[in-house]
């Protein structure tokens, strides 16, 4: 084959695979049948809005709908010996990893667990 001959049979190639022109007009049409939507919800700001429809999440209050940090709060601090607390969250394998909680001079103020919430204390008078 000559280089002719692919010139020419890549022009009638882009010829049949033409794409597709929007004018002024097919634009301003599409654009009369697609609601505004609020600047919030375009630029992003407004997280309770469902990305694509822009309607009201059912995750508004977040993702797990759960209790959790009320429930912690109510559980008392833990009082420990030393000057420093280690927590494991409990429950062998489903615990987390090994936290060194420093509680020593912190004038009997509780320390949380930054994994699962739990407070820690020094003992009064312990050293």
């Amino acid at each position: 084959m000559t280089m002719k001959a692919i010139q020419l049979l890549r022009q009638a190639a882009l010829r049949t695979h033409a794409r597709p022109s929007f004018t002024a007009s097919s634009c301003r049409a599409l654009s009369s049948v697609i609601p505004e939507a609020p600047q919030s919800a375009m630029d992003g700001s407004d997280k309770s809005l469902n990305r694509l429809e822009r309607t009201e999440s059912q995750y508004k209050l977040g993702k797990h709908r759960s209790n959790a940090l009320e429930l912690i709060e109510k559980v008392p601090p833990i009082e420990v010996e030393g000057d420093m607390a280690i927590c494991d969250g409990g429950g062998g394998a489903l615990g987390h990893p090994l936290e060194y909680i420093k509680v020593g001079y912190r004038g009997g103020k509780p320390v949380s667990c930054v994994y699962c919430g739990l407070k820690y204390v020094q003992k009064a008078g312990g050293h």
